[in-house]
This record gives structure tokens, sequence and C-alpha cells, in this order.
């Protein structure tokens, strides 16, 4: 049956029903041309063809497809035309204009020589035939819309059952993400808290040395800025309430990087810094990227090349700001400190995500740049060069 299904659901379905229906129309009217009230079998034959043709359109066209029809029978005499009109109107649901077809048929089946009570030989089989091929369309129809309306319900209840699916998913979902959150929580954030402490235990004790004190306080402002960002990231992770709004995402500067840059070279890592902007600066969408590509730029070369010294560049032109992180060849003897591995994927997806370009590569005389071109507004036309910094 699968042909079938695919006729029902093709566009020459009503083409191909108009001509399957046509034919035993033309046929009734050319054998038989005077069971009507006209007895004319060219009359007949055009009424027959005109119901076939518009056989096409009837359920776009459904009140004068049905007058036609009705018109087919006085004329034809013949029931077989107002089958297909009773049982698209059955189908759509016009259930008054049915019963009036039905009716229409079976009162001129009493009416006319073929069926009438005084010339047939056995009337009651002539008018149960009448009933029978009036009546089976009517049935036919309703077992349709019938059909139509659980296929409508199945669909519903196929819909409601992804709906719970997904949102099932979904909370599956959100309690695994608060139980990562816990976890990190529980672990990363306990271990941040001890690093703190410590370092800030051996800053005030009386014998450590000025610079071990130095190290320490550093180390301390470092993991209170990382417990800041854990607090930040499990406040954006959790299971938000329905009513609940979530924080609004902060968004860093160029002028955020200075105390950034400090703390790595109070780590004793020579880092120089070319900063060249316009007069207009750029966007607050550009510079919070810049920042974290700096970031993550000085977070690399501190796990892959400690003491090397780093040079940073940012540089504006009318419809773009170059961020380069590059560092020199480390030493021999430094051991790389693992990662995650996943810093610079992401980076690289969220400058993607604003319409520019990240590059990674080793540099020619070795060591390695991280370079980001980052687009601005249109907006913004180009203009000279009117500030450069340069730090040692």
């Amino acid at each position: 049956m699968e042909w079938y299904t695919a006729l029902c659901n093709s566009r020459w379905k009503n083409t191909v029903l108009a001509v399957v229906y046509g034919i035993p129309l033309v046929d009734i009217a050319l054998v038989v041309p005077d069971a009507g009230l006209v007895p004319d079998r060219t009359a007949g034959l055009l009424i027959s063809l005109a119901i076939a043709v518009t056989t096409v359109w009837r359920e776009r066209f459904l009140l004068p497809y049905s007058v036609l029809s009705a018109a087919g029978v006085m004329v034809t005499g013949h029931l077989l035309s107002t089958t297909l009109a009773c049982y698209t109107a059955v189908r759509k649901g016009h259930s008054v204009l049915a019963t009036v077809l039905v009716l229409v048929s079976l009162v001129f089946a009493l009416a006319t020589p073929e069926s009438l009570i005084a010339h047939a030989p056995h009337p009651e089989a002539t008018f149960f035939g009448a009933a029978v091929i009036v009546l089976v369309p009517v049935l036919m129809g309703c077992l349709a819309k019938a059909n139509r309306k659980m296929a409508e319900l199945t669909a519903e209840r196929q819909a409601r059952e992804a709906l719970l699916q997904e949102g099932r998913l979904r909370e599956a979902a959100l309690r695994q993400r608060e139980r990562l959150v816990r976890d990190i929580h529980n672990g990363v954030g306990r271990q941040i808290t001890l690093m703190v402490l410590q370092a800030g235990a051996i800053a005030v004790r009386k014998d450590a040395s000025a610079p071990v004190k130095d190290g320490c306080r550093l180390i301390s402002d470092a993991g209170r800025d990382a417990v800041h960002a854990l607090r930040e990231i499990v406040v954006l992770a959790k299971t938000p309430d329905p009513g609940e709004v979530p924080p609004a995402e902060r968004r860093h500067t160029l002028a955020d990087l200075a105390p950034v840059i400090g703390r790595y070279r109070d780590g004793g890592r020579p880092i120089t810094i070319n900063v060249h902007i316009s007069p207009v600066p750029p966007d607050p969408a550009a510079q919070d990227l810049a920042y974290k590509v700096v970031a993550e730029g000085l977070s690399n070369a501190a796990r892959h090349a400690r003491s090397a010294a780093v040079d940073i560049r940012i540089h504006q032109t009318g419809t773009e700001l170059i961020v380069t992180v590059a560092n020199e060849v480390p030493p021999p003897d430094s051991d790389p400190l693992p990662g995650t591995g996943h810093g610079l994927a992401w980076l690289r997806e969220e400058v993607r995500s604003a319409g520019g370009a990240l590059t990674t590569a080793p540099a020619p005389g070795g060591g390695f740049v991280l370079e980001a071109r980052l687009p601005l507004p249109g907006d913004l036309a180009p203009r000279p060069a009117s500030l450069t910094q340069e730090n040692p």
C-alpha cells in the first residue's frame, strides 16, 4: 500500500480521482440517456464531464461543486453524480450540506421514471439500491473524518510526549550541570582557598624575606580573583528559578589589563606592551575580547615558557583591532605546566562568533605567537593613531 500512500500525498491525487470518477459518470450518461429530467445524451454527457473536471477543485469550491452535482442528478437521473460531493462534505464537517445532498438524491430517486413506484416492478429494491449509493459515501466520509481526527490526536499526543521527553532531558542536564558545579566548588574552590590561606600565612611571618612575601601576596591576590571568578561561574551555572534573572556578564576593558600584566611582572616575567589606538576607542565587545586574548596569551606563556619574555601589541585600524601576544624561546630547563587544553579552542570559537579570526603559530626565531583580528563597527572611520604606549 505504499503506492496508495504516495498517491494520497501527491499533488496529482485530485487529477487521478477526477479521471477515475469521470469514467463511470460519462459511461452512464451515454448508456442510459433518458433516466433524468433532460432525456438528451449530449446534455447528460456535458454535465457529467463538468462534474468530473471540477472534481479537481471540489475541496476549494465545495458549495458550487455540490450544486453542480445535484444538477447532475436531475439532468442524468443517476445518483452517482452526488456521491463524491457527499463524501467531501461529510469529511470536511459540512453536515448541513451533506444532509441536503442526501435528501435531494433520495427524493429525486422516488420521482424519476427509473425508480417511480408506479413504473418499477420492484420499487422497494430500487429505492434500497438508491439509498445504498447515496449513504455509502456518507459513511466513508464519516470514517475518513474520524481517521483524520485520530491522526490529529495521535500527532498531538506525540508532540506532548516529545515535549515531556525534552523536559526530562533538560531536567537531567540541569541536574548534571548542578552536580558538576558542586564538584568544582567542593574540589577546586577548597584547594584555591587553602592556597590563599597558606600564602597569606607565609606573607605575615616575620622571618620571611621580602621577595617571599611579595610572591605570597601575588599568590593571594591571584587566588582571590580565582575564587571570585569561580563564584560567578557557580551563579551562572546553577539551576535558575523561573523568576530569577541571571546576572549580566561582566565585560572587561583595555584598562583592566594593567593589574593582570602587573601581577605577571611581579612574578619575575619581563613583559613589554605596545598600545596603538585611535581617539575613538574600540567598542566594549572588542575590548572584552582583546582582554581575553591577552589573558589567555599570558597564561599560555606562563605555563609553557615560564621565564621567557612576552611582547604584547594592540593596534587599532579603521576596521579592526589587532591583538598579538608573542613569547620568546623558553629556557631549555623549563618544565611546562599542564593545562585543560580547551582555552585556545574556546577563545577561537568566541572570536569567530564575533566575526574575527584567531591564529596561533610558532615564531620565526622560536617561541610562540598568538594573534587575534577583531572587527570594529563600520561607522568607525579610519583615523590617525594618537596613542602609542610602550612599557618596558
